[in-house]
């Protein structure tokens, strides 16, 4: 407990310049070019950066059920009709599951 105290105090004490600072923003481009991407970039990053889209890799059903699972969870605004499936199929198609080679199959072969 004394160790904790003291690392807080050691923290607060840092001058400003040795503190962690904001990161720069992001822009879209960190996300693959296609139909959808300054949508998905915009509202997205507007919760969250654009590493948490980037590390996933789920299918198109499960897209769309993860954005009713933001809205029922944390409060996103609803995504519906056109807009939402633009959003939906750029992240199915860039950010779907990884493609395994065929097993016994050489990934080098074409």
């Amino acid at each position: 407990m004394l160790r904790l105290a003291a690392l807080i105090c050691v923290a607060l004490s840092l001058p400003v310049s040795a503190q962690p600072t904001e990161r720069a923003p992001e822009e879209e481009t960190v996300l693959p070019d296609g139909e959808g991407r300054s949508e998905t970039f915009g509202y997205c990053t507007a919760c969250h950066d654009s590493a948490l889209i980037r590390r996933s890799r789920f299918n198109r059903a499960q897209w769309d059920g993860l954005m009713d699972w933001m809205v029922e969870r944390h409060g996103m605004n609803p995504l519906e009709g056109e807009f939402r499936v633009l959003i939906v199929n750029y992240l199915a198609q860039h950010f779907g599951p990884a493609q395994a080679p065929a097993r016994g199959r050489n990934p080098f072969l074409p």
